[in-house]
């Protein structure tokens, strides 16, 4: 029960590495695209998509054969994010949920039998699963927000509270819960509990955002005297800080990752559009202003893209990354919205037609400046880690030492 991101993974070659996008890209052009539209109609979970992709290895990147995985390494993992997002952004939500957040965080802290009945499901998308950390107080206020607790009684531990903005909850079969086990002891008073959702006392409420679309269902949690046992626990009692930090640094690789994957989609729908829209006599690609925020596109993708491999190629040597996660993260979701905001532009009143996904780009574009922590908050730990105030690092360090 510790943490292991510092462990080096065996990375894939560079053959492999492409040989994966290949087949990740076509899956989206051939598979999700395709069907996107009638899936939003219909507003149905898309649980089959999440099986074939586990089919194909997408989900068991950083996770050794024998647990089901390939073990390509966090390079892997970061452009199958990548893909994703560009096929279509709420189906790259799996990326967090299926392949980094929640089976790591079992892998990382979990008891061998929980490792073993949870995580081959998990990236296999053959078992759903949730992360549970905020509450409807807070969102980048982790601590100071939880009400959520879980009071010992003989074996188990009895939890009530809520949470809110919970993906995927409604449909998952097991949620990672972070509740108080010791209110008057801040941070080392967190507990992260295993939750079957099947569990009494557990209620999924889905929160309708329809401007994010149908398929990456959000929810509110409402806990009553769910009764928990006491094996159930990830880590040990009062570790749940870490937990939570340790989960972080590998969501905000994943975030980042899927922000560059949209900016990727809005940079070439984009160009696209402005090579066959005419206007004035002109391809609207000619205008000045056009091939202004095409260029800006483009440098700034190509930036985002080094941070975002920098970051993984670190988690995959071995080497504490949490610096390098929070910058590409926040650096990536700056470009995402900023490309977002541009093709939403270019398009013009045809960036609000159903029949295309931009304004489905713009919503999930900033979206994704607030997932895994704000783009504010990533500002905030990149300026007192430079300024020598608070090391990013000091979490991860306490972790490896625990």
């Amino acid at each position: 029960m510790n943490d292991e991101s510092s462990s080096p993974t065996s990375p894939a070659s560079a053959e492999e590495l492409a040989a994966l996008r290949d087949v990740i890209r076509k899956f989206g052009r051939e598979t999700i695209r395709p069907q996107i539209f009638a899936l939003e109609e219909t507003g149905e979970f898309p649980r089959e998509l999440y099986q074939e992709l586990g089919a194909l290895g997408a989900f068991g990147c950083i996770f050794p054969e024998d647990q089901g995985g390939s073990n390509m390494g966090f390079e892997a993992l970061a452009l199958v994010a990548e893909e994703l997002a560009y096929a279509y952004p709420p189906i790259s939500a799996a990326m967090n949920l299926q392949a980094a957040t929640v089976p790591l965080t079992i892998k990382n802290w979990g008891r061998p039998d929980q490792v073993d009945k949870y995580v081959p499901g998990l990236i296999a998308g053959q078992v759903l699963g949730s992360n549970a950390m905020t509450e409807p107080d807070g969102g980048t206020d982790l601590l100071g927000a939880m009400r959520t607790t879980a009071v010992k009684d003989g074996d188990d531990y009895i939890i009530n509270g809520s949470k809110m903005w919970i993906t995927n909850a409604n449909v998952a079969d097991v949620v990672i819960v972070f509740c108080k086990t010791d209110t008057s002891a801040k941070h080392k008073g967190v507990s992260a509990f295993l939750v079957d959702t099947k569990t009494p006392g557990f209620e999924a409420s889905r929160v309708k955002c329809r401007v994010l679309g149908s398929l990456m269902p959000t929810n509110s949690l409402t806990f009553t005297d769910m009764r928990v046992p006491a094996d159930r626990m990830l880590g040990n009692e009062g570790e749940g800080f870490k937990v939570a930090m340790n989960a972080m640094d590998f969501g905000r690789l994943v975030v980042a990752s899927r922000s560059l994957g949209l900016a990727r989609a809005c940079l070439d729908a984009s160009v696209e559009y402005a090579d066959l829209r005419t206007a004035f006599g002109e391809k609207i690609g000619s205008f000045q202003m056009i091939k202004h925020q095409i260029a800006d596109m483009t440098a700034e993708v190509a930036a985002a893209t080094e941070l975002v491999y920098k970051a993984a190629r670190m988690f995959d040597s071995g080497t504490v990354a949490t610096r390098e996660a929070a910058i590409a993260k926040y650096f990536a979701g700056e470009v995402c919205n900023r490309a977002a905001q541009a093709t939403t532009e270019i398009f013009g009143g045809y960036a609000f037609s159903d029949e295309l996904p931009i304004s489905i780009y713009l919503n999930y574009a900033k979206l994704w400046q607030t997932g895994e922590g704000s783009a504010n908050l990533q500002r905030i730990l990149i300026a007192d880690d430079a300024l020598g105030w608070k090391p990013m690092d000091r979490h991860r360090k306490a972790t490896a030492n625990a």
